[in-house]
């Protein structure tokens, strides 16, 4: 077997991946993956349930991989595992936080925006779904080469779906403050149907996770999309701890947020204050008078 101390700057990770802090990691996203598959089942928020599942299970095969790479760093499969998992996870977690934007648009008014709810999610999902192609492509090319012109270019290709996955949140952040700006300057005008809910703690904590988990994981998307740019074997992408704060903390932080304060129990509440005449929202009960002569429905 390779002495794993003896030359570490030649192995795949370009260091020894530490085995406590990684087994953290792996543990981590076992429970946020079970916990998020709980939390959809009576929420019936399908897709935000599957979406935020598949990218805990990516993580989780990622940091699979970071702990077989501490035992045997020089094995190419324990690098890919860590590579793919981390790298394409955020874009199932931002699929689902999409989502979640056009469910809110509703709640606070359609008037304020630049889309209809149904176009934010179209929009920025298939953006999405893009750079999770473009990611996952040029990751199986570089698995299928260890080294050469092969490699480089799947590495590249990486790259660009992670460039892409970044601009597309920007262009999220930027409409998302535009129109709770918008929001700001109208509260008087909000619809009334749902002063209840906007008003609810409980609904306040899941917004506030919402934009916290968003920040989040751009932070992480900033930091990986440096750390490819500088090339294969960089010195960003040979520094641990940086990896681990800057993309394994950020990412678990975002998705234990939105477990505590899982947006979909906020979703659910809504759909049972259009439908009834009456509906505990936290410690709140909301009664309507006026809803029979016009529902929202949800797109």
């Amino acid at each position: 077997m390779t002495d794993i101390n003896s030359d570490v700057q030649n192995n795949y990770f370009g260091y020894t991946p530490n085995k406590s802090a990684n087994v953290f990691f792996l543990v981590a996203w076992l429970f946020l993956m079970i916990a998020q598959v709980v939390l959809a089942i009576p929420t019936r928020e399908i897709f935000l349930g599957v979406s935020m599942s598949i990218g805990c299970f990516l993580e989780l095969i990622g940091y699979i991989g970071r702990v077989m790479g501490h035992n045997d760093p020089y094995v190419l499969k324990n690098y890919m595992m860590n590579s793919l998992g981390t790298v394409i996870s955020p874009v199932f977690f931002m699929a689902g936080i999409y989502n979640c934007f056009g469910a809110i648009i509703e709640i606070f008014g359609r008037q304020y925006s630049h889309l209809k709810p149904i176009n934010y999610r179209r929009i920025f999902i298939s953006l999405d779904a893009m750079s999770f192609l473009v990611q996952s492509s040029g990751g199986g090319l570089a698995a299928k080469s260890s080294s050469g012109s092969s490699s480089n270019l799947g590495f590249n290709i990486m790259l660009g779906g992670l460039i892409l996955q970044v601009v597309t949140m920007t262009v999220f952040m930027v409409m998302v403050g535009q129109y709770f700006h918008k929001v700001n300057n109208n509260r008087d005008h909000l619809d009334p149907r749902y002063a209840g809910i906007r008003n609810s703690g409980f609904f306040q904590a899941v917004l506030s996770s919402l934009f916290s988990a968003v920040i989040l994981i751009y932070i992480r998307s900033i930091y990986r999309v440096a750390e490819m740019a500088d090339g294969w074997g960089s010195e960003i992408m040979h520094n641990e701890m940086l990896f681990l704060l800057l993309d394994g903390a950020m990412c678990v932080l975002a998705i234990f947020l939105l477990t505590v304060f899982y947006p979909g129990f906020a979703f659910k509440r809504k759909k049972e204050f259009v439908d009834g005449d009456s509906v505990t929202f936290g410690e709140e009960e909301i009664r309507l008078k006026s809803v029979k002569h016009g529902r929202c429905s949800r797109l």
